[in-house]
């Protein structure tokens, strides 16, 4: 029995395809089914099977799997047992982020930072919510914050806690006619008010296409950007409005250069931190328990 062979075999189970598995390691198909193959004649059993969906690990299989990522688990920590005792750099941890989050949880990630990833640096990349999680499932980050989004719309592999609800805002610019309405806004009233939108099939602008057309009637898209931040400054601009999560404009609203306002009907969208479902080494996974702790605020 070797790593590789117990490293292939996760892949597999993880992508529910040989050849996606192969893809992901950067390998050919017949060198993981063959290393499939020997683990599978030293442990006495196949590990999987073939359905009409695809691959999918047979009963002994997911027992002897789920071992087998305890396993990786303690051979990633012993890693870095050894780069600590040669005194090597400070560990890092990569962190995928939604754009608009900063303002909500990097002030609960910052708060705690020394107590729950005492010596580890931490990389952030913020991105649209598919690069996310293409970087989340291919290994490039640790873990991502961001909206929670139908299971289909996920790449395989990953799963996640809810760390909080927030109600989807309209804003707009100080000066605009619905600044001064009172009571929350009519989404169908909306229909021809130039709106900037963000992705469209996935994260914030799903979520917000769907108000529309829940209600029959389709947007007047006026751009389509694909981070918070640039939604809010074309707003600003005075040409357009948006519907972005309301915690999103905090400072904006606070410095008087965006007003927030109410819909209806009303609609919330869950923030999640998401993670890939195999093993970190033993530190790594007390630092994601702390960061998962402290974000939960």
């Amino acid at each position: 029995m070797e790593f590789r062979q117990i490293r292939y075999a996760l892949s597999v189970a993880k992508e529910r395809s040989f050849t996606k598995a192969a893809k992901r390691l950067n390998i050919s198909q017949s060198a993981v089914s063959e290393q499939v193959k020997l683990l599978e004649e030293e442990a006495g059993f196949p590990l999987f099977q073939r359905t009409p969906r695809g691959i999918d690990v047979t009963d002994r299989g997911r027992t002897y799997l789920y071992e087998a990522e305890r396993i990786v688990g303690d051979v990633l920590s012993l890693a870095d047992t050894a780069r600590r005792l040669r005194g090597a750099a400070q560990d890092t941890f990569t962190i995928g982020m939604g754009s608009g989050l900063a303002q909500i949880f990097m002030p609960r990630l910052f708060g705690e930072l020394d107590q729950i990833m005492p010596g580890t640096r931490v990389e952030i990349v913020t991105a649209p919510t598919r690069t996310i999680f293409g970087d989340l499932h291919e290994e490039r980050l640790d873990a991502v914050i961001t909206i929670e989004s139908d299971p289909d719309r996920v790449p395989a592999g990953l799963s996640f806690d809810r760390l909080a609800v927030v109600d989807m805002m309209l804003i707009v610019p100080p000066k605009h006619p619905l600044a001064r309405v009172r009571s929350p806004i009519d989404v169908g009233r909306l229909i021809a008010e130039p709106i900037v939108m963000s992705e469209l099939s996935v994260g914030y602008g799903q979520v917000v296409m769907s108000l529309f057309t829940d209600l029959g009637i389709r947007p007047n898209i006026l751009a389509i950007a694909n981070n918070v931040d640039t939604i809010k400054a074309i707003v600003q601009t005075g040409k357009a409005i948006a519907i972005v999560p309301g915690p999103c404009a905090d400072n904006e609203v606070e410095l008087g250069v965006l007003k927030r306002l109410a819909i209806a009907p009303t609609r919330n969208i869950a923030l999640a931190l998401y993670r890939r479902r195999q093993p970190f080494s033993r530190r790594k996974e007390g630092l994601f328990s702390g960061l998962r702790d402290a974000l939960k605020g």
